[in-house]
């Protein structure tokens, strides 16, 4: 019933575990191999324990089953190699056997196998015994393949008689080993300088030297050489002197030739795979330090590349800090440079008012004067002159009205210039910001060309707190522009008035507009849209900052071709005591 399950699930394709078959007889192995490929197994097979981990260097199985009774190389000496190869430790061995003695089952679990089967039982159990181990275990390398691959080991047999040696020497080649053979002590040390070998079979007497003392120049090249290799020192007689005297010599074992044949390849066996045991021990430790010095190199690697991302933040965040304090200090120092130039001119524009107020104060006293006295002449004379006189009388009389009003004028002129002259007040104060307006306008008339008419809109409520001469420079940049924008004949229109907690300042021109494309630039500094020369780029950035220092807002509406309208918006209250406290607190 098993093997019809199976049958049907290979046919439906579920099954494709690859099975390696080691079974020196040919007949056996084709029966094992046609009953397990009908239950949908892939199978490999081998007829040496050689040619299996041959096949095993290639390729792993997901299942061993290996003959007991193996030439070579025996079924349990493959299971104890296949065990000591860490791409291999897990692979799940399957031990077939014809004997039915109990100490044949117990070597082979022993030596490694998973699970035993004689060769008797019914293919079904066999199949049953194949699929739980299939259950149970997958291989799978940990390694890289190249560096655990399984070879055979290298022996180099030293006997001065031919016929043991070449007897020797058969028998180690039927067992799987690689074999070379010397003849003497001195060629065995030529050999075991030039090429490696895991394992040295010595004679206990050589005809150029003694057993012993070459065995200790075996050992000496061992450690000069750095080469790991076992050996078998092998002896007439197993007299305790001569083990003793071996042994010391740095034999790592001692056995007599009179023994079984047996006998010494299990010993030979048993020293190569301690010393394969060793070197695989040793090459696994060099693996995981390896590993594990990628592993602290890629995380040296990893925290040093955070380390330098980290910096490059950091960098990145300074650069952006300095860059802005830069931006700041420019800024800074562009409102103090204008500050000062309006600072200088303010305090130019009071001292031409000055001077120009001392003589008009006395033109016009004298006018008055002159004015008094002629009228009081005119009273007594007036009839008395002729027709002529009393013309020319009248022209001067014309004349003198003529200069009272230029005179005014002036006054008016001068008083305009002394409420701009407050430029360089850093006071913060409450100002009229109607005369506020009228003097930029003052100083702005010669700039108002032919066809630009100028309307005020001023609302009822005219005192307004503030820094009066910063505010006067954000009025006269906010005029100028408006100027700027009108080509041929427009209309500026002035309006103040009360907007919730703030007062408004609106300056509206029927100029070009401002393209959508640079509207949110006009306050950046130095961006200007006129001509190399005529304009700084500097008129709204101060604008804004001075607003921003009083703890309004200014805000520009415009439309290419319709003209700009821009607002500027003053708290009314509390910005005195604010200033105040800063004063305190600065």
């Amino acid at each position: 019933m098993i093997a019809e399950r199976h049958e049907a699930m290979a046919a439906e394709g579920e099954i494709r575990a690859r099975l390696l078959v080691v079974e020196d007889s040919e007949t056996q192995a084709l029966r094992l191999r046609h009953f397990l490929e009908e239950a949908g197994f892939h199978v490999d097979c081998a007829m040496t324990a050689g040619k299996a981990l041959e096949k095993i260097n290639k390729a792993l199985p997901d299942l061993l089953i290996t003959d007991y009774h193996l030439p070579g190389i025996p079924g349990d000496e493959l299971c104890r190699r296949i065990r000591m190869n860490v791409n291999t430790r897990g692979l799940p061995i399957l031990m077939l056997t014809s004997e039915e003695a109990a100490q044949a089952e117990r070597q082979g679990l022993e030596s490694g196998a998973d699970d035993y089967v004689r060769k008797s039982e019914d293919d079904v159990i066999l199949l049953i015994r194949v699929e739980a181990l299939l259950r149970k275990s997958r291989v799978q390398a940990v390694f890289d393949v190249e560096q655990a691959r399984f070879t055979a080991a290298r022996i180099l047999v030293v006997e001065d008689s031919a016929t043991y040696r070449a007897l020797i020497a058969r028998e180690l080649s039927r067992a799987g080993f690689q074999v070379e053979t010397a003849g003497a002590g001195a060629e065995a040390l030529e050999r075991l300088a030039l090429e490696n070998f895991d394992g040295v079979v010595l004679d206990m007497i050589l005809p150029d030297m003694d057993g012993a003392d070459i065995c200790r120049r075996f050992v000496a090249a061992r450690r000069t050489l750095d080469r790991s290799f076992a050996i078998l020192m092998l002896t007439g007689e197993e007299r305790n002197t001569e083990v003793n005297a071996a042994l010391a010599a740095g034999a790592d074992d001692v056995v007599g030739k009179s023994r079984d044949m047996e006998i010494i390849m299990a010993r030979l066996r048993a020293l190569i795979r301690r010393k394969l045991l060793y070197e695989e021990n040793q090459r696994i430790a060099r693996e995981f330090q390896e590993r594990e010095r990628a592993l602290l190199r890629a995380r040296a690697e990893k925290e040093a590349a955070e380390a330098r991302a980290a910096l490059a933040d950091q960098l990145a965040e300074a650069n952006r800090l300095l860059e802005a304090a830069n931006r700041e200090l420019r800024e800074t120092q562009v409102q103090l440079v204008q500050s000062a130039k309006m600072a200088s001119l303010g305090q130019l524009v009071a001292g031409v008012a000055h001077e120009i107020n001392n003589p008009l104060a006395f033109v016009m006293s004298h006018h008055a004067t002159v004015d008094t006295g002629l009228q009081a002449v005119l009273a007594d004379a007036e009839t008395k002159l002729s027709g002529s006189a009393g013309a020319r009388l009248e022209k001067i009389r014309q004349r003198l009205r003529d200069m009272r009003l230029g005179l005014d004028r002036i006054r008016d002129l001068i008083v305009k210039l002394r409420t701009f002259s407050r430029l360089d007040e850093g006071e913060f104060k409450h100002v009229d910001i109607v005369e506020c307006i009228e003097s930029v306008l003052t100083l702005l008339q010669h700039r108002l060309k032919e066809g630009i008419k100028v309307t005020k809109k001023y609302g009822d409520v005219k005192i307004v707190p503030c820094y009066p001469g910063p505010l006067n420079q954000v009025i006269m940049n906010v005029l100028s522009n408006a100027i700027d924008a009108i080509e041929g004949e427009g209309e500026i229109v002035i309006s103040t008035g009360i907007a919730g907690p703030m007062f408004s300042i609106s300056i509206t021109d029927t100029g070009r507009g401002i393209p959508d494309a640079i509207r949110d630039r006009v306050f950046d500094p130095f961006f200007t849209t006129k001509a190399v020369g005529q304009g700084t780029g500097l008129g709204l950035s101060i604008s804004y900052g001075i607003v921003k220092k009083h703890g309004g807002e200014i805000e520009i509406r415009s439309e290419e071709g319709r003209g700009t309208k821009v607002i500027v918006r003053i708290p009314r209250e509390q910005i005195a005591g604010r200033d105040t406290a800063e004063s305190r607190a600065g």
